[in-house]
């Protein structure tokens, strides 16, 4: 062979490798289009769907919802008499491996695979995996037009995933990369966000994943048959002990109150805010042999009337109130002897997201407790109230109490409660979360701060206490809030009141505040936000009251006739009492184009007519109250001049027979002048028979009554009443 000169050969290698490359006849560039039919090809022989079919269970139908964009109510799909469908996917010849729908069993009428057009075999659950959100279903006979799937965890990268759902009425295999997104955190594990069946570029499979987060390591990859999980008879036996622990730690208790004072005298409509319940069943978590925590958000109004309180343990035991919690929708209260107490989880929250986790959902329904036993999953931790961490899961019951593997509690559902700056004004729904047990405890060990001192059980003569600040207000709307240059202040007199009077000596006039400002708001300590004013208006004392007409009343209304003077409670006032006595506030006033601001203590006021003190005499069926500010201000009654309030009528007795009424005075008892209910004691103690002397409004009349067994009754004019000047 000749030898070619040594500068040619290099002339023609660069010449070479200066020339595009030209591809051979029979080379073909991938096609993207190929490959995803290719790893759909791979996998669709062992995609399968999983049927559940669904039940109402005692009435109550199943929570929750399905769907690609969970968009099907389970309830809905029930009614439209169709199974709920979720894809799946077959790992051997009898087991498919499917996400964890978390339903409770009682819901579940019956499970089934099936291929599309092909053969339908039963299920039933096998297993439940511990970190995947996935569960195993056995089948009961193998699917004869169904491939199982068989993963390699070694195969490497790039990976697709194959998805299957419905869409359209169809059930579609999608592809797409699977992207390793790797998130990095300061207080758990790393983990890579997906999701479907995992292929490589050839389209095998790797893995099977149902879970939205996975660990940043290789452990994720292989057939669910390898996963980590519970079995059906194992799950059992946690549930079962935690049932039995549940039943002896999370327990009834039953709350008795003293009825509730009379809602026609009282004015204030408090919407939600106030309970007329003699008697409350709820929930009780025994913290500690000495300590059950009630699950009850009561007001301080419906509190106040709390007279007992009774721990269905076995053996039943009563307990003493101690604490209402200021922060959690709760009280505290001490059992009589020690009980069996739940263990607290030390678990942090981080490790447990994604995990099958014990569960009990407790229900109080009517003097019955129901329990139902199931496994969870936390699905997130949300930012919450003072940047505490709150448990996110899907479909959470109103009663569900989450634990460890060790049935050792780890969250349960209490509401935070309200500041009073931030409460719905006319009630609010239901605010339970599911809660860490860590903030629980926190609060608990330090009940002199955590503790509302308001919140309290009260005597039926101190219930009715209530702050003042000695103004009466009338509401604004858009004429007032015009005239007095505050449209912009109070949305058009959509907030904000006009004070029309000032008490002396009381805080208000003491601060300087003056008959024709515009009260604003308040701002008070430990509120989140400013307190405006909303007082509402009466639209029975918008109107004079009917003193003329009272005679014609007949004594079945008698307990439902509003006071004729405008209540001691208010919004403004239930506001200032749910504060606290001793709690610091200012006051903010518009007047003459100027803001002013005065700075307030919330104190106790004064007698009011339902504080007063009362007397009932028996054998006239009649009570009395003494007078008070606000009734001698209707009634333009110095403080030197007598008289008593009837305050209640008996049906049937000798005070409804003479003619008497709600609301007129007693000014005299057999001519001898009465100044208060005990005075009004004395004078009819013992009497065969009484001349009462009556004024209703500007008109007196004198009112006969024997109180001997076959009494007759007589009433007339009174000489010697003095007329009155008719009041405003």
């Amino acid at each position: 062979m000749s030898k070619k000169p040594l500068g040619l050969l290099f002339a023609l290698a660069v010449l070479t490798l200066a020339l595009p490359a030209f591809p051979q006849a029979d080379e073909k560039k991938p096609d993207p289009l190929e490959k995803q039919q290719a790893a759909i090809k791979a996998v669709q022989p062992a995609l399968v769907i999983v049927e559940y079919t669904l039940q109402y269970d005692k009435g109550q139908a199943p929570g929750g919802s399905a769907g690609r964009y969970r968009n099907s109510a389970y309830a809905d799909i029930i009614k439209e008499e169709r199974p709920l469908e979720q894809s799946g996917v077959l790992v051997d010849d009898t087991h498919v491996a499917t996400q964890d729908l978390l339903i409770h069993p009682r819901f579940i009428k019956s499970i089934a695979v099936r291929k599309v057009g092909g053969s339908r075999v039963d299920a039933k659950i096998s297993a439940v995996a511990k970190v995947q959100n996935g569960i195993i279903l056995e089948l009961s006979a193998a699917l004869k037009d169904a491939k199982p799937i068989k993963c390699d965890p070694a195969l490497a990268g790039p990976y697709s995933a194959v998805t299957y759902f419905e869409s359209n009425g169809d059930w579609v295999a999608t592809t797409s990369p699977f992207g390793l997104e790797l998130a990095v955190g300061t207080d758990r594990k790393d983990y890579r966000l997906h999701q479907g069946v995992v292929v490589d570029k050839a389209g095998a499979p790797v893995a099977v994943v149902f879970d939205d987060e996975l660990p940043a390591d290789d452990s994720w990859k292989g057939s669910p048959l390898q996963w980590s999980a519970y079995s059906a008879d194992q799950l059992k036996i946690m549930l079962d002990t935690l049932d039995k622990q549940a039943g002896q730690t999370l327990v009834r208790v039953t709350l008795n109150f003293r009825s509730p004072k009379n809602n026609a005298a009282s004015g204030y409509r408090r919407g939600d805010d106030e309970s007329n319940a003699a008697v409350m069943n709820v929930l009780g978590v025994v913290m500690n042999p000495n300590t059950v925590l009630v699950l009850a958000e009561l007001k301080p109004t419906v509190t106040s009337r709390l007279e007992s309180i009774r721990v269905f343990t076995d053996p039943p035991v009563d307990a003493k109130f101690k604490a209402t919690l200021t922060d959690f929708g709760a009280f505290v209260a001490t059992p009589e002897k020690p009980l069996t107490a739940l263990v607290a989880s030390t678990q942090k929250l981080p490790d447990l997201l994604g995990v099958a986790i014990p569960g009990v959902e407790v229900l109080m329904q009517g003097e019955h407790r129901v329990a139902y036993v199931q496994h969870r999953r936390m699905t997130g931790l949300s930012v919450g109230w003072q940047k505490n961490l709150f448990i996110e899961i899907s479909d959470a019951s109103k009663g569900l109490f989450l634990f460890d593997a060790d049935n050792k509690l780890v969250a349960l559902p209490i509401s935070h409660r309200e500041k009073v700056a931030v409460e719905e004004r006319y009630g609010s729904s239901d605010r339970s979360m599911i809660t860490p047990i860590a903030l629980i405890n926190t609060a608990l060990s330090d009940l002199a701060k955590s503790s509302d001192p308001s919140n309290v059980p009260l005597s039926e003569e101190q219930e009715n206490r209530l702050a003042w600040i000695g103004v009466e207000l009338q509401p604004l709307n858009q004429e007032l809030a015009r005239a007095n240059n505050v449209s912009d202040l109070t949305n058009d007199g959509e907030m904000g009141a006009l004070v029309t009077y000032v008490y002396p000596d009381s805080p208000a006039a003491k601060a300087g505040v003056e008959p024709g400002w515009v009260f604003l708001r308040i701002d008070a300590e430990g509120q989140p936000k400013p307190i405006d004013l909303h007082i509402e208006s009466d639209s029975f004392r918008d109107r004079p009251f009917p003193w003329d007409r009272l005679g014609e009343a007949p004594e079945s209304v008698f307990d439902r006739i509003p006071t004729p003077w405008a209540p001691a409670e208010n919004a403004l006032i239930r506001t200032l009492t749910d504060l606290g006595f001793g709690k610091k506030f200012t006051g903010e006033f518009f007047s003459d184009g100027k803001n002013i601001k005065k700075d307030f203590v919330v104190t106790q006021s004064p007698s009011h007519f339902l504080s007063a003190p009362k007397f009932k005499n028996v054998a006239l069926g009649l009570t009395v109250r003494d007078l008070t500010y606000e009734v001698r201000r209707y009634l333009q009654k110095k403080t030197d001049e007598p008289g008593v309030v009837i305050s209640k009528i008996e049906m049937g007795s000798k005070a409804s027979v003479s003619g008497l009424k709600p609301y007129e005075l007693i000014t005299a008892v057999n001519d001898q002048p009465v100044n208060s209910v005990k005075d009004f004691e004395a004078l009819t103690k013992d009497q065969e028979e009484l001349r009462l002397t009556i004024k209703r409004m500007t008109k007196g009349r004198i009112v006969k009554i024997k109180l001997t067994a076959a009494a007759a009754t007589e009433t007339q004019p009174a000489a010697t009443a003095p007329a009155e000047k008719p009041a405003t």
